[in-house]
């Protein structure tokens, strides 16, 4: 008979424990789906929904390269992992603090099983996406790497004093290209909420650009200045391997409803992500209603203040 005993017994906790092990693969697959199904989401938006240009003269006809659909996927994975290290540090702190038992698989399972949340809200936003209209933004200050203009002629001032540069390729390192006002400051550009606060600053500033490590041919001879700031330029075309968009400014102000509704509902979905651990640490660990909603509001913040919310 104690034989017996100790064989159901090993069988039950060999079933259990496979039990856990099942809800934790589940709970993994709900994690990636989560970041394959918000990716996806993202590049549909980035792609069909914005209408992205540049700002700067010289480059009103360059199309700001678009991060590719494994980047941004690469991107919200990184930003669901970040939020998933939230939950469970704040889960752990809270047990720490009360001196709970850790049932370290059964939390995090918990946790994986809460961005379910995020699939659900992001199957609500899908259709509302289709239909919204697109949205307007010019880049007014940015980042080049690897340029070169054709058929160009550069106007400015070096450390070695006023230079005036004609080649057929200028070969450049870094251009830091950005619109400014005549003194060179740049506009807050945050404060404008208007479209016309917008175009008004935009007739008044004008484009400044500063390159580093200038290379190009002149006489049969190569030339090279490490710093070059351009005060008027022409070119046929310019091409550059990367760029980045430091300060982008929306062109129309004229947010639809379901502009809004989508946002409403991306903030609301970490709400509830929290509220879902929040309730799901009450019934693991038996824990006060005061405790858990505490556990919940100090997850929903966090996330809201490293901007994964």
């Amino acid at each position: 008979m104690a034989g017996r005993d100790l064989l159901r017994r090993i069988l039950e906790h060999a079933k259990e424990s496979r039990w856990r092990l099942l809800k934790l693969l589940r709970g993994l697959i709900i994690f990636i789906v989560s970041a394959l199904l918000l990716g996806s989401y993202s590049t549909y938006i980035l792609y069909n929904k914005l209408d992205l240009r540049f700002g700067l003269r010289g480059f009103e006809y360059v199309r700001p390269p678009l991060p590719t659909f494994q980047q941004i996927i690469f991107s919200r994975t990184i930003q669901i992992a970040m939020a998933f290290g939230v939950i469970a540090l704040v889960m752990f702190l809270m047990l720490f603090m009360k001196g709970f038992e850790w049932k370290f698989i059964p939390l995090i399972t918990l946790v994986l099983h809460s961005f379910i949340v995020l699939i659900m809200f992001t199957a609500i936003q899908i259709p509302i996406a289709f239909n919204i209209p697109k949205a307007s933004y010019m880049v007014v200050d940015a980042r080049f790497e690897n340029l070169t203009f054709y058929n160009a002629t550069l106007l400015g001032t070096s450390p070695e004093g006023p230079i005036k540069i004609s080649s057929e390729a200028i070969n450049v390192n870094h251009a830091k290209v950005y619109r400014g006002f005549p003194n060179k400051t740049i506009p807050e550009w945050f404060r404008l909420t208007t479209r016309g606060d917008v175009e008004r600053v935009i007739n008044q500033t004008k484009t400044y650009m500063n390159l580093t490590s200038v290379k190009w041919v002149e006489g049969g001879v190569k030339r090279t200045l490490e710093r070059l700031s351009v005060l008027s330029w022409s070119w046929d075309r310019v091409v550059f391997s990367n760029s980045v968009a430091e300060q982008c400014v929306r062109m129309d102000y004229e947010i639809s409803f379901l502009e809004q509704l989508m946002g409403l509902l991306s903030l609301s979905s970490w709400a509830v992500v929290a509220a879902y651990n929040a309730i799901g640490f009450k019934k693991l660990y038996q824990a006060s209603k005061l405790y858990s909603i505490l556990t919940g509001i100090m997850i929903f913040i966090i996330l809201l203040m490293i901007g994964v919310a």
